[in-house]
């Protein structure tokens, strides 16, 4: 997890009009135990022919509708994305779809050891990124959620962990400031040579990396770079 929260005054660091705030961005990593029940998780994450399923047969309408599926067209996904996972979709209304199918988005922790194999790996084919495993951005768009069949794992064969599109997870908290929900799994797009730093790490993240994704408002929340996969208790 990178943290870029800003600093706070530093006794010991002053700039040269001899003020002492200091700004820092640092990587913060950690381990905790972890213990889960029986689940099995999507095979792919959720595609717009899915999506659109759950709308012609629910209704569906979110409350605030600004953004939601911008990239669509008249009510239809894009011509030749049917396959391509949904993407311009909060944590609502990747919920209400989770619901309507019977399951519900995965907790960051059933996420990443789906994604790293109880082995622990790097990424879900073992470690180190090389072609034909993931979407790298080479077209800078998504790809078909099936695209990359030897980026699956022996152990949890599902496709598109990390890489393609950030996969929200069923973590929504607040610590008394800001509302946030962890995704997971890194997207497609790289910022940039001259990016600022403050900018979400772009492309394929490791499947222990976690992102803090700041709740704000619907239309601020859908982007283009994150969608989700769902998961089901078996008992």
């Amino acid at each position: 997890m990178r943290a870029r929260e800003c600093g706070g005054y530093d006794p010991n660091v002053s700039d040269a009009a001899g003020f002492s705030e200091s700004y820092f961005y640092q990587m913060m990593s950690f381990s905790r135990p972890y213990k889960h029940r029986p689940y099995a998780i999507d095979e792919t994450p959720v595609t717009n022919a899915q999506y659109a399923e759950f709308m012609q047969a629910s209704g569906y309408q979110p409350a605030v509708a600004d953004q939601f599926l911008r990239h669509w067209s008249e009510g239809r996904p894009p011509v030749g994305k049917a396959d391509h996972p949904v993407v311009w979709v909060d944590l609502d209304d990747a919920c209400a779809y989770a619901a309507w199918a019977g399951k519900r988005l995965p907790t960051e922790d059933e996420w990443q050891y789906a994604a790293q194999g109880g082995g622990g790996r790097e990424y879900p084919w073992g470690n180190g990124i090389r072609a034909g495993v993931c979407n790298l951005g080479e077209t800078g768009d998504t790809t078909p959620v099936k695209a990359f069949p030897a980026g699956r794992s022996a152990e949890f064969p599902a496709y598109d962990y990390c890489g393609n599109v950030w996969q929200w997870t069923e973590s929504e908290a607040s610590e008394g400031r800001t509302r946030y929900c962890m995704i997971r799994g890194g997207s497609h797009f790289v910022p940039g040579l001259n990016a600022s730093l403050w900018y979400v790490d772009g492309g394929v993240r490791p499947a222990s990396f976690a992102t803090k994704f700041l709740l704000l408002w619907p239309g601020l929340d859908r982007c283009s770079t994150v969608g989700f996969r769902c998961v089901v208790d078996l008992y």
